[in-house]
């Protein structure tokens, strides 16, 4: 135990740490925009006036304090601080997983091996403070569980969807908190913009959110856009395929707009139709957590937008269940779950980005390859939200004595 729990310190400051220190340059990144819309609230400009702005204004109102110094001093900052959210994250995880050895290294191994951080901390991300609301949804209630629902809604909206677990909790407390957090977050900070008159009040591209083909968008609409736009050349992919992480460069034909929106709510509709049948409407504070986990993997597998930095978002339903599976010695259970760790993101990133490094960018050389490496992990998350939703199920029955 302590062997592992050594390994996996020496690892993780290793990958998150020293092997990215050098990337934490002045190069333009996702926290370039951050910084970008954040000194445009800080001028009394709208964050919409940036056109790549799409999600909600707390965000921009979010990075204002970091943004009030120079550019690599908030990039920095937000580096080091982003460390600090995601073992904070680790450390409540093993808190409320039973703070013995066996938690602590199967939390140490998901955060040290599951890989997605690093791309997390090298972008700007923020993936690491999600993780941590995650966290406080999963292993809180009343007040505090609707408050982080509401942070998590009103910055990445992806978590939103654990909204739902305090109203099948009926946990009214925790509800009337997200209505009013969420509230406070996204409608102050939207009065205030349009008091300022200066640029538009809301996003210029909201149709980006219906889908995008990019390469590194891992999600089962996603498939279903590659598949409608195949590489018609072995020289180079779709425009979309390569550009589509980009707003204004992203030109995304009505039918395939629906064809993706389809897709995702027809996925989404179908896993919480099934979360309510097996829960029958009703969660236990023990179901709630493994209830987060799974809507979490539900999400990013059905989300039309859902790239690959989001896999951070699984770090503690996999902790969740591997612990489980190590305690109740279910070996099977602790081996699935580690390959579909693997399989969200560690082994298609490896393959992808030597592809990338093979053919110097992104060509059309080996659609099978780009096809299936992009399709693995949203059909990894579907399996893995029905690890956890069968697991929920056990939750509700008396407990099984290990072998």
């Amino acid at each position: 135990m302590l062997l592992c729990l050594a390994y996996c310190a020496v690892y993780y400051v290793k990958v998150n740490v020293a092997d990215l220190l050098p990337s934490i340059t002045d190069s333009p990144c996702d926290f370039t925009h951050y910084y970008r819309v954040s000194r445009c609230v800080i001028a009394a400009q709208s964050p919409y006036t940036d056109p790549e702005h799409i999600y909600p204004p707390t965000l921009a109102f979010l990075f204002t304090p970091v943004a009030l110094t120079g550019y690599m001093t908030a990039r920095w900052l937000w580096f080091w601080g982003s460390q600090a959210f995601l073992l904070l994250a680790a450390w409540l995880t093993w808190r409320a997983l039973g703070r013995d050895r066996a938690a602590a290294c199967c939390v140490a191994c998901v955060w040290a091996l599951a890989g997605a951080a690093a791309e997390n901390f090298v972008l700007g991300q923020l993936g690491p403070l999600l993780v941590l609301l995650l966290v406080l949804v999963y292993w809180r209630a009343a007040a505090t569980q609707g408050a982080a629902v509401a942070a998590g809604f009103s910055l990445k909206l992806l978590p939103g969807i654990l909204g739902i677990v305090p109203l099948l909790r009926r946990d009214w407390r925790a509800v009337a908190a997200l209505i009013g957090v969420t509230a406070a977050l996204i409608l102050v900070p939207a009065a205030v913009i349009a008091r300022w008159h200066s640029g538009p009040a809301f996003p210029g591209h909201a149709d980006y959110w219906m889908g995008s083909p990019a390469i590194l968008n891992w999600s089962l609409p996603a498939i279903a856009l590659r598949v409608a736009d195949p590489p018609v050349s072995p020289d180079r992919i779709p425009v979309n395929w390569e550009l589509g992480n980009l707003t204004r460069r992203l030109n995304l034909p009505r039918g395939q707009q629906l064809l993706s929106a389809g897709i995702g709510a027809g996925v989404l509709l179908a896993g919480l139709a099934a979360l309510v049948l097996v829960c029958r409407g009703r969660l236990s504070a023990a179901q709630a957590p493994w209830a987060a986990a799974a809507l979490i993997s539900l999400s990013v597998a059905a989300s039309p937008v859902s790239w690959s930095h989001y896999q951070i978002l699984q770090y503690p339903g996999l902790a969740l269940l591997l612990c489980h599976a190590v305690r109740q010695r279910r070996w099977r259970i602790g081996v699935g779950t580690v390959v579909l760790g693997a399989l969200l993101y560690r082994i298609p990133a490896e393959v992808l980005f030597d592809y990338h490094a093979r053919y110097a960018g992104w060509s059309a050389a080996s659609p099978a390859t780009l096809y299936i490496w992009t399709s693995v992990t949203p059909i990894a998350a579907l399996v893995l939200f029905g690890m956890l939703l069968r697991q929920l199920t056990a939750e509700a029955a008396p407990p099984r004595q290990p072998r």
